[in-house]
């Protein structure tokens, strides 16, 4: 047999194949990679995670897109990053755990070369993970969301939390390799996550503001993104520390080789062995300019996250190097209002999905008290956080309107997470009346009003409850969570309230609304006892 009858290898491409369907070496190394992959092994345990965290979280905030994209970067990078993080570590630790790191290393390619694409194998895994989750989020809001459109950056933090965390997790495996590494990356990074959400909890201006480097937020408000605009100042710190973090690890993995051979075989001997392989000058230099500028960048971002402080409108945080005086401005929208109604109902319209029912809850209430000296002829819905500070409700202006905010109404916070038909009756309805009852300050941040919440006395709790009642819902006064949150009926006993009530309920409509109209200023001030009820 000639060597121009041995049959060609079915590795090798035939010569007659057009060259675009030649794959590049680094490619099919890539596919290889692709296949060898853990990753999809125990992508059912991911979809699980995501599923019954970061998705029935977003299912039970309002279809707003800054609200449900804050599922992005505070829920999933860390259910990502675990998983991402002991992947990534056992992919990395492939050569020390199977005893081939001699073998591999008389190959003519460089070892950052294997490593990068087993590196990239993983990491495209994860991130196509990461992105599927995304999509399922922004789909299901596209098809709800009744104004705004998706966001950007809150997608950015999050692929740069979970390339971190991946990166970290394959140089784990690496410098470290061993059966128990992957196990031990994901628990570090569960808990490097835990440290960083406490630390942005307890953050503030006086304890330092680097805590902003964590994805981790606590919960937004409602309206988040609606009436101003989110500033991407921490998103865009937050990427850059994160990405620098990145890119010298992945430096270091540059130079791992060629110092562990160095560190084994000493000499001369080594070193031309190391350069024999690929390992040469080139290949240090660029690994450590990545390291050195790696680093730089996320020194810039650490010194840029010291300078954080408060938004003046907004009540977030600006970072003066990056921050845009546009994002200060008001976001331009039409609110969505009833018509052919006496009484005028108005949300954001991020919100118009929620109108009917609100207007349905405050509509019996507005006419049942409608004439009366100072009863508001319209409720609007207003931005739930000014200058840092959250916004209570309340009756101002001339004509009278009743302001709420999507995250507080009266004593009430959070009615817009989640449609509760109880909690809306509940809380809109009596927010109005205690609004009226006791003719608070006017709306604005709670900060400017001392007596917070509205808190009627005995007297007013009574003429509530027959209200209430008066539109076919239940008295609050006898409910023993309302009367312990409610400070000033300290003096007078649920028995004392229920009897008033009852013999204030016993005249007729035209009777309770003639005792108001005259002594509706005595009740507000506070001047009335429950035995002077009629």
């Amino acid at each position: 047999m000639s060597v121009l009858s041995v049959p060609p290898s079915r590795s090798a491409p035939s010569r007659l194949a057009p060259s675009w369907l030649v794959l590049p070496g680094p490619v099919r190394a890539l596919r290889l990679e692709f296949k060898r992959s853990a990753v999809p092994w125990v992508l059912p345990l991911l979809v699980a995670v995501f599923y019954y965290d970061a998705l029935r979280t977003a299912e039970g905030s309002p279809p707003v897109w800054s609200v449900r994209a804050s599922v992005i970067y505070d829920h999933m990078p860390w259910a990502f990053g675990v998983f991402a993080a002991g992947l990534a570590a056992w992919a990395g630790s492939r050569e020390g755990r199977r005893k081939t790191v001699d073998l591999v290393g008389t190959t003519p390619r460089a070892a950052w070369a294997r490593q990068s694409i087993a590196l990239a194998g993983t990491l495209c895994w994860v991130l196509l993970a990461f992105l599927a989750g995304v999509a399922v989020i922004y789909v299901q809001t596209a098809l709800q969301a009744t104004w705004g459109g998706p966001p950007l950056w809150p997608v950015f933090v999050g692929v740069a939390c979970v390339t971190v965390v991946t990166v970290l997790g394959f140089a784990a495996g690496v410098f470290f390799p061993g059966r128990f590494t992957a196990p031990l990356a994901a628990i570090a990074v569960f808990l490097l996550f835990q440290v960083g959400f406490r630390q942005v909890l307890g953050m503030s201006e006086t304890s330092g503001t680097y805590a902003l480097l964590s994805p981790d937020t606590g919960a937004p408000p409602p309206d988040l993104g609606t009436y101003y605009q989110v500033a991407p100042d921490v998103s865009m710190v937050q990427v850059m520390f994160m990405a620098g973090i990145a890119v010298a690890l992945f430096g270091v993995l540059g130079l791992a080789q060629g110092l562990r051979d160095l560190a084994a075989g000493g000499g001369s001997a080594a070193l031309r062995a190391v350069l024999a392989r690929g390992d040469g000058w080139l290949v240090r230099a660029v690994a450590a300019v990545l390291i050195a500028g790696g680093v730089a960048v996320s020194a810039v971002a650490f010194s840029l996250a010291g300078t954080a402080r408060p938004e003046a409108v907004t009540g977030g945080w600006e970072i003066p190097a990056v921050h845009s005086a546009a994002t200060d401005q008001p976001v331009a929208a039409t609110p969505d209002c009833t018509s052919g109604s006496g009484f005028q109902v108005c949300v954001h319209p991020a919100f118009g999905f929620y109108l009917h029912q609100v207007a349905a809850e405050l509509d019996p209430v507005a006419a049942e008290i409608a004439g009366l000296p100072g009863a508001p002829v319209a409720a609007r819905e207003a931005a739930s956080q000014v200058s840092g500070q959250e916004v209570l409700s309340g009756i101002s202006g001339n004509p009278p309107v009743f302001v709420y905010t999507a995250d507080h109404v009266g004593a009430y916070f959070g009615l817009f997470f989640g449609f509760d038909p109880q909690g809306w009756q509940e809380g809109f309805q009596e927010g109005l009346l205690d609004a009226f009852l006791e003719a608070p300050a006017p709306p604005g941040p709670s900060s400017a009003r001392s007596n917070g919440p509205a808190q009627l006395d005995a007297a007013q709790q009574a003429v509530e409850d027959v209200l209430l009642a008066g539109v076919g819902s239940p008295p609050l006064g006898a409910s023993a969570g309302h009367t312990a949150s409610n400070g000033k009926l300290s003096e007078a006993t649920l028995a004392d309230i229920q009897v008033a009530a009852q013999r204030f309920g016993a005249l007729s409509a035209s009777a309770r609304h003639a005792w108001l109209a005259t002594h509706l200023a005595a009740l507000r001030a506070g001047t009335v006892t429950l035995a002077q009820l009629p």
